[in-house]
């Protein structure tokens, strides 16, 4: 499942508790409902979102400013030229 917020993706992974999900829908993360999305997110590093699901939920905040430093864009949705 992916969450969005501000131009920002986080992929959810095995392990997140229900606690983590509340939290991050209370801070305005959604899931990305309608395919195809053609927006453009930064993707969250895995290795921050690992961190963020074995963290101590005073820490969030913080991991979540230095996970979106270091998230890099990819695009949504391509498109294949004619005749690929």
């Amino acid at each position: 499942m992916v969450h969005v917020i501000e131009g920002l993706r986080l992929t959810v992974q095995a392990g997140m508790s229900d606690e983590l999900w509340l939290w991050l829908m209370d801070h305005g993360w959604r899931v990305v409902s309608h395919r195809p999305d053609r927006r453009q997110y930064r993707d969250l590093p895995s290795s921050w979102v690992t961190r963020l699901i074995d963290s101590l939920p005073a820490e969030r905040e913080k991991l979540i400013a230095k996970a979106s430093a270091e998230a890099e864009i990819r695009a949504s949705y391509t498109t294949r030229p004619p005749g690929a």
